[in-house]
Formats: C-alpha cells, structure tokens, sequence
C-alpha cells in the first residue's frame, strides 16, 4: 500500500489542474496569465497520440486569444476552411464553411504546445498520476498523487482552494465518487475505430485539407481528416450491435468500414496504406452530473461527451476551460463560490444541450439537414458548425430544429420519415 508523505519542499497553490489536454492546459494558462499559483498534474509524458485532430473556428478564436496563431503556423498545421458531408452511396453532398479559418491538428504537437504555453505562463507542470482526492468534509481541498520520477510508491499531496479535473475520458472526480456517475447518454452504446493513413485521395487545392464526412445511415459515418501533406486520419463509427453482427475485432472493422460506409471513403482508400495502429473507444457517449461541487470542477469531456460527428471535442473543453477559469476567480477572490458554479454549470449545459439537439436533429432528419445549411439558417449553420453554442441568445436554426424535434417526440414518428441525406 503507497504511503503518504508531504511535499518536500511544501508549496501551496491556488488551483491544481488535473489533465493536461487542451481543456486542462488552456485553464491553467489562463489562471497563470491572471496570477494564480497553479500546479497541473498529468500521467503521461508528452507527446504522446490522441484523437480529436479537426478544430472548429471557436478553437481557433482562443488559440488567437493565447497568442499562439503564428506557432500553429509554424508548424504547418493543415489550414481548415469547413466541413463537407458526403451522403449515402456518395449521391450527395454539402459543404458548411467556418466563419473563422481554423486547423487540423496532429494532437501529440498540439497538446504540448499548449502545455508549454502554460508553463511559460508560470504554471508548475508535474508528471504525476492521482490516486486519492483530499477533502474536508464536502470540500475538496487538494490531490494525493503518485509522482512518476519517484523510484518508490510513496505519494506526495499537493493542496489548493481549487481543483479542475480535466482528465477527459478518465472522469478523475466521478470514479473517486466526488462527481456524479458515468451514464450512458442518448449516443452511447457506439464504437469508434480509427487510425492514420498515408497514399489517400484528397480534393484538390485548399479544400484538400477540410474535414470529410461520410454518411452511411443512422449512426453509422466515417471521418476524414487531413493531418500534413502525406498523412490523413480515418475513422468509423457504428453501433455496437453491428459490430457484434459484422466483425471479430476492431481490425476488422476497420477494414468493413473502408469498405462499406461510402464509396467515396473506399474510393479515396484505393492505394492507401496504414501508418497507425488501429484503435478504438467504446461506449464513449456519457454524462456526469454533478460535475462541479464545493472546492472542485470538471472541464470537458470530464464530465460530457456526445457523438464527436461535427468535431466539437476540443472547442468545448477550451471554452469549458475559459469558463471555469472566470467561475475560479469568482470563487476564490470575490468568495462567491456557490454562485459562481451555478453559472459555470449553466454555461456548460447550454452549450451541451445546443450541440445535442443539433446533432440529434442530423440524425433524425438527415434528409432535411442540407436545406438548413444553404438555406434561410446559413449563418446559424455556420455558426454552430463553429462550435459557438455557449453565448445565452436565441439562435433561430436552432429554434426551427428543436420545434421539428419536439413535434416528432410528440408524434412518436418512426425514424423513417427521413431516411438519409
């Protein structure tokens, strides 16, 4: 059993930020930025590979407010101008231009520079894995945590006013029992397979290097998304069942996706060749709730994560990020705590409820979905392709989606009525 041992030498912090993606790291840059003593905590050495590799305009929006746009430059990180969704058996096709110009990201150099970026704001960065939550009574009032340079078990605690778990998919807070539990939300019950290519076909000129989209019939999709001149990532989502019905591993799946979601895809795929292994996640729509508490918040996909279709992954944790840091501020120098959670956690719930129904009216009128993007609600459409959900306005598209949903709720119309795009 690991001992307990105090820091040596003992330093005490405002916050400590769990997880080092693009939510931990952009909070702990900001509280920095704003004089904050902050310690972040992170299990794996970087660079290390994760999914999540296309940015929306909102992402692009903070990474300029971070100052960090000529860096992405620097390193030729693939410029995106939009999304094009290519219907069932290619037959159609539609395309949603960003507002803001953004970028496909290889995340094993993205999520280190925003780490670096953090450090050179003045945040102390440990290696370190966490094993228990310190609490007095309902607080959180600090980490126990096993630090990776250390030859032995013993665990150093480090303790802080605030604590953001920004562990992602780990949920740090929900299995220690301090947030609610992991549930299995509407887009649940799913498997993601991907990996890297090289030898692939892309469109030609600048919209070589947008996302792709391919559609294939409720729940079943691939994505397709440029990360440098020679390499692309390719990955397909269906539900859990038809992976039971049609393959034996995730390899295999992999393959039936190239071969079966879109001709496009396979088209494209003709000469391709893997550069990655295969990997996969299961089961990866949930929800947490509560997922912000006396002394301690969750950031991103600590607590929430839908059907990653239109690739709002990283957008919300930055802005989940840039939120907690104003409701860390409330808290901890105007003592306005339980205040300043309530609006954190209806920031958060705005913005996620927003991207649900969007996503829930794709995949209930998929047929309808293009009318939306080029007609009356084109502006909305970028917008929200955009990744802008969390600002507390009427947003008319979003309106007219949720109106069709509810009359279809009401009406227990059977999916049918709209068949695909």
């Amino acid at each position: 059993m690991a001992t307990l041992i105090p820091p040596a030498p003992p330093k005490a912090y405002d916050v400590i930020v769990v997880g080092c993606g693009p939510g931990g790291s952009t909070a702990a840059y900001h509280l920095a930025e704003r004089g904050f003593r902050v310690l972040a905590l992170e299990r794996h050495r970087f660079p290390r590979y994760h999914i999540g590799e296309s940015l929306t305009g909102v992402a692009a929006s903070l990474l300029s407010e971070m100052g960090l746009v000529d860096e992405m430059a620097k390193r030729a990180f693939p410029e995106k101008t939009g999304v094009k969704v290519v219907g069932r058996d290619a037959k159609s096709e539609f395309f949603v231009p960003s507002l803001v110009p953004t970028w496909q990201v290889r995340r094993d150099e993205f999520d280190t520079m925003l780490l670096e970026r953090a450090v050179a704001a003045g945040v102390d960065h440990v290696h370190g894995s966490v094993k228990r939550i310190l609490r007095d009574g309902e607080r959180v009032v600090g980490v126990a945590y096993r630090a990776s340079d250390r030859p032995d078990d013993l665990l150093q605690e480090a303790r802080a006013r605030m604590v953001i778990d920004a562990t992602g998919h780990s949920a740090l807070m929900s299995r220690h029992q301090v947030a609610g539990v992991r549930q299995i939300d509407a887009f649940g019950h799913q498997i993601a397979v991907f990996t890297q290519f090289e030898n692939v076909l892309r469109d030609e000129g600048p919209m070589g290097n947008n996302t792709v989209i391919f559609y294939a019939k409720k729940h079943h999709w691939a994505w397709f998304i440029p990360l440098s001149d020679d390499v692309v990532s390719v990955g397909a989502v269906v539900p859990t069942q038809t992976y039971k019905q049609i393959a034996d591993s995730p390899d295999a799946l992999m393959l039936w996706a190239t071969e079966n979601i879109n001709p496009e895809l396979t088209r494209r795929l003709t000469e391709a060749c893997a550069v990655e292994p295969v990997r996969t996640v299961r089961n990866y729509s949930y929800r947490i709730e509560p997922y912000a508490g006396p002394g301690w918040l969750c950031v991103g996909d600590a607590h929430r994560f839908a059907d990653p279709i239109f690739s709002f992954g990283v957008a919300f944790a930055m802005c989940e990020a840039v939120a907690a840091v104003k409701a860390t501020e409330q808290a901890l120098r105007e003592h306005r705590e339980r205040q300043a959670l309530d609006a954190y956690v209806a920031y958060c719930d705005r913005g996620h409820e927003a991207a649900y129904d969007l996503i829930r009216y794709f995949w209930r009128f998929p047929a309808f979905f293009p009318f939306q993007v080029q007609g009356e609600f084109r502006h909305d459409m970028m917008r929200l392709f955009s990744g802008d959900f969390f600002r507390d306005e009427e947003i008319p598209a979003l309106d007219a989606m949720r109106t069709s949903l509810e009359t279809f709720d009401a009406a227990d119309l059977d999916d049918g009525l709209a068949r695909s795009i």
